[in-house]
């Protein structure tokens, strides 16, 4: 135990070096690969006073990023590509792999996206990606060229965390409205207001204020920093593009049917995330998918708080993993596993990650 408290210390203060000094460019900055899959933070709006009708996707990300120059330029080396722009799980796995390719040669990568599945990108990242270097995903709520545009602001400071070599081995994180938070725990809280992306109980890792990056907390699976198991056992390239089995969300609600349920099952939907406690309807339906081999998650709706025991047999708890982000564990895990001992286990160890002695 006290060894994984001074490790974890140690690197929260910066201690113990996090970037490779051959990764770094002859000037002795760090090499930082940022990729664009469009969103907001490269929109354009008719008009300056435009906060919500704008088009989308408009700019190449190198555009934002020029415009951050020279003050970039004093942080680190910094390229840019693009990355896809849509939010199928088919574009989610071509940028896994577009991000560890970046990782061969860069010290970190950051992710500009679109903020409404921001946060299921991040964590698809967060479950993926193979390296231990630090990847941010970070996004807008305004569009480029209006009044208080916060795209930059929340771009250069995602540069400079990942500059900093502080994130690594914590797995993906988002960079927002100067908070960092941890991709399993981030989520977006309102269309409108600019800090969207909060962390609700478990609260920021720590926050980019100028030049200073300030951690507070690190996810779990750093204690395993430097492990083989450091990593999960989802490693796209092991696992076939075009063969990611579908998986669904289910809201429950009073009197809700589960012609829903029967529905995903017959479609083809190998894993079902319910959201909230079954009407009496649904839980019949999930006793008939449930025999055709279909795997559930029990899920809560109310944005926090957990759910501990599915109360039913075969259903796997998501404890506090939020629906959206049980939805992704289930598919990657399907994806790698069919036996249900094995699903259980993969969702108490990565979906509920935890510090132990």
């Amino acid at each position: 135990m006290r060894r994984t408290l001074l490790v974890v210390a140690a690197l929260l203060a910066g201690l113990v070096p996090t970037l490779p000094a051959a990764a770094k460019t002859d000037d002795g900055k760090p090499k930082v690969a940022v990729i664009g899959t469009g969103g907001t933070i490269t929109g354009v709006a008719g008009n300056r006073a435009d906060f919500e009708e704008y088009e989308g996707s408009s700019l190449p990300i190198s555009d934002i990023v020029q415009g951050l120059r020279p003050e970039l330029d004093a942080v680190a080396r910094v390229t840019t590509s693009e990355g896809p722009d849509k939010t199928a799980m088919t574009d989610y796995y071509d940028l896994s792999r577009q991000v560890d390719r970046q990782l061969r040669t860069a010290d970190a990568v950051v992710v500009t996206a679109g903020t409404k599945s921001l946060e299921e990108l991040a964590y698809f990242l967060d479950l993926t990606v193979r390296s231990s270097k630090p990847v941010i995903v970070t996004g807008s709520m305004r569009p480029s060229n209006a009044f208080s545009a916060d795209g930059p602001a929340n771009l250069y400071n995602s540069i400079v965390l990942a500059a900093s070599g502080r994130t690594h081995c914590f797995g993906t994180v988002v960079m927002l409205d100067d908070e960092i938070l941890a991709a399993r725990e981030a989520t977006k809280t309102s269309t409108l207001r600019l800090d969207t992306f909060q962390a609700r109980e478990q609260g920021v890792l720590g926050t980019v204020d100028g030049p200073r990056v300030r951690l507070l907390r690190a996810p779990a699976r750093i204690q395993k920093c430097g492990e083989d198991d450091w990593r999960t056992p989802f490693d796209v390239s092991k696992i076939d593009r075009n063969s990611l089995p579908r998986t669904e969300i289910v809201a429950s609600y009073p009197d809700s049917g589960g012609e829903a349920i029967t529905a995903f099952a017959d479609a083809g939907a190998k894993g079902i995330v319910v959201a909230g406690d079954p009407s009496p309807g649904e839980a019949t339906a999930l006793r008939g998918v449930l025999g055709k081999g279909v795997t559930v998650v029990a899920a809560a709706r109310t944005g926090s708080g957990a759910v501990y025991d599915a109360g039913a047999p075969g259903v796997v708890p998501a404890e506090d993993l939020l629906p959206q982000k049980a939805r992704i564990l289930l598919l990657l895990t399907l994806a790698t596993t069919r036996e249900p001992e094995d699903i259980a286990k993969r969702f108490a160890r990565y979906g509920v990650p935890q510090f132990t002695s």
